[in-house]
Formats: structure tokens, sequence, C-alpha cells
């Protein structure tokens, strides 16, 4: 009589209808997964109706070795904003004994729902997503799979823990230092602005706002152009080349007195080009960033900009995440319940703004 032997974790997985790194991970009842209640009444449902037996089988395993691992999904790591705050992550991460990967995206769609889809495969603790989603239905698949935190801006649709910035009461500040300074007409330059990167476009809003509100006769030209993810992955220096090419533009326009650039890296493109044009910062040109990341403090030109709290957001997903990985957090019981920090922006004023010159037109 041939020996019945337990079922492979493939054959568990196919009448389940759930990944085999799932069901490895409710058989063996994972430490820091996480599944709805009915997702695990079918795996062990499927496991029971194919005769697998609690008794340890190897082939049911996935091998893993060394820490636990999380994943952080990022656009790049080139703009030291993004590798800040991988690097903040992983503080806490190795605080906790987990192991940190970094995934590149370059803001693409594909890119992101494949990575995504892999991390499913794999034994992966959590992930973190350190911009915005490009790929919105593979994340909220992923979610039912595995503890995600956003970082993202302020009233996110997202039903997941976020960590959030208020991106137009950053707008707004600039806005408000600039107008104090006497600039009435202003460059806004930025990168891809549509709705799958939508900090951007709060933070133009909460300029051209204020502006139109508080400063009559003013106006904000908006100087952008859409980068596609092949750009970004080849060129290292897409940013700064945005902030040079688009400054040059706007100097053209001898009414515009200050550069607000989207992010700093952005900004110190518009700098090198404002400088480029023989022109001096400020006497002649004020330039604004957003983000604040440690090259902004450096000589000879500091730059002012919004704090975005780089470290302590950092830190901030990671234990929001942990909370979810180690149950102290548990979506089974409160299914409905997420987690929302927010960080309110704070102006750092430094040596690259000062009072609007004369305008001779």
């Amino acid at each position: 009589m041939k020996k019945k032997t337990n079922p492979t974790l493939k054959q568990i997985a196919e009448l389940s209808g759930f990944s085999q790194a799932s069901v490895s991970m409710i058989l063996n009842k994972k430490t820091g997964a996480s599944f709805s209640q009915e997702t695990i009444r079918l795996v062990m449902a499927a496991a029971e109706q194919l005769g697998y037996s609690k008794v340890k089988n190897p082939s049911l395993k996935i091998p893993l070795t060394g820490k636990s691992i999380v994943a952080v999904l990022c656009p790049n790591i080139t703009n030291p904003y993004y590798s800040t705050l991988v690097q903040s992550i992983e503080q806490s991460a190795f605080q906790k004994n987990f192991q940190i990967i970094t995934l590149n995206t370059y803001r693409s769609p594909d890119i992101e729902a494949r990575n995504l889809e892999a991390l499913q495969e794999y034994r992966i603790s959590g992930i973190v997503y350190a911009m915005p989603p490009q790929a919105p239905l593979a994340l909220e698949k992923a979610s039912k799979q595995i503890p995600i935190v956003l970082m993202g801006d302020k009233g996110a649709v997202f039903n997941i823990d976020t960590v959030e910035m208020d991106n137009y009461g950053a707008g707004v500040l600039i806005a408000k230092h600039l107008i104090e300074l006497g600039h009435k007409h202003v460059a806004y330059v930025s990168t891809t602005l549509d709705a799958a990167n939508n900090m951007r476009i709060r933070r133009l809003k909460g300029l051209e706002e204020t502006f139109r509100s508080e400063c009559p006769g003013s106006s904000v030209l908006v100087l952008s152009r859409n980068i596609v993810p092949n750009e970004e992955l080849n060129d290292l220096f897409i940013e700064h080349h945005i902030g040079y090419d688009f400054a040059k533009e706007g100097l053209k326009d001898r009414k515009i007195t200050a550069f607000v650039a989207v992010n700093d890296m952005v900004a110190y493109g518009v700098i090198d080009a404002v400088v480029a044009e023989k022109f001096q910062i400020p006497r002649d040109y004020s330039v604004c960033g957003f983000d604040n990341i440690f090259p902004s403090r450096l000589s000879p030109i500091a730059l002012t900009t919004v704090d975005n709290f780089i470290i302590d957001k950092g830190r901030n997903a990671f234990d929001i995440l942990y909370g979810r990985m180690s149950g102290v957090i548990d979506s089974q019981l409160v299914p409905h319940t997420i987690t929302r920090v927010e960080y309110s922006p704070r102006l750092v004023v430094r040596g690259s703004t000062a009072r609007a010159r004369e305008i001779s037109i």
C-alpha cells in the first residue's frame, strides 16, 4: 500500500486560489503576516481537503536566510531625499532585527506592479512606499496580503496606513515668505505634474492661491515637463537638468524675481542656471525649494526650503509597519481602522531669498 504524503505547497495554492507564499505563511503561522479570516479559512479548507498534516513538511517552506525582510519602494536613490528616507527606515528596522531591501521604480507603473507581484511571492514581512503609488490597483491587491505603509500627501485617498505631509500648506508657507519680501511675479519649476504626482500639484496650488488672495496683480508662471520612467532611469541628474533648463526659460521674463522649485534637487538646477547667466542670488533672484535635504544647508548658497521631516517620517513609517507586522495593530481585529500621521510643514529661511529687486522692463 502506497504511503500517503502531504500535499505540496503548489497543490494547496492552486486549490485555494492564493499564492504559494501566502499559503506557506498561513500554514506555518508566519509571525508578522496579516491575512483576513476568510483567506485563512479558504487556505485551511484546501489543505484539509488535500489531506495536509500539521507535521512539518519541507516542501511547504520557502527558504529564507537572515533577518526578516521589509521592502522599501522608491523612485530612485539619486535624490538625497530618498536615500535619507531609506536610511532612516533602516535605522528603525535594525533595532527590531529586520533587514531592508530597496527597489527603485523610476515612477513606472509596470515596474512598480512587477515589484509588488514579486514581493508577494517571497516571505516579505512588509512594505514601505516612499512615494505615492503609480500602480494603485496592484497596491490594493498587495495590501490584502502584506502590511504596507505609504508616504503621501495630506488627505490621501488610499485606505492604507499613511505618514503624510501637508504639501498645500508647504506651498502657502513659501508664498507668504516671498510676498513678505516684496515678490509679485514668480516661476514654479517642476517635473511631471499629474494626478499620480499629486504632492507637486498641491504645492503649486498652495503657492498660486496664496499669491492670488494676498498679492493683487501677482502671477505664477508654471514651467514643467513630463518625465517618462526611462528618462528617470537613464539620467541620474534629470531633476537638476529640469531646473536648469526651465530657469533659463524663466529668466527671459524680466518680471520674474523669484523661482520656486518643486524640490531641492530641481532648485539646485535653477541656482546653477541663474549663476551661469551672471546673475546673483538673492540680489537678482530668490530661489526656494521643498524637502530640506542635507546639501541645502551648505555654502556658498544655502537654500531656503520647507522641512519635510525626512528622518522622522521614515522612522515613524517603520514603527507603524512594525505594529502591523507584530500584531500590535491587528488588521484582522480592526479591519476598517487605519493609521494616519500628518507632519506640518516648517519653513527654513536661508541665504537664497531676499527682498525683491526693482523691476525694470
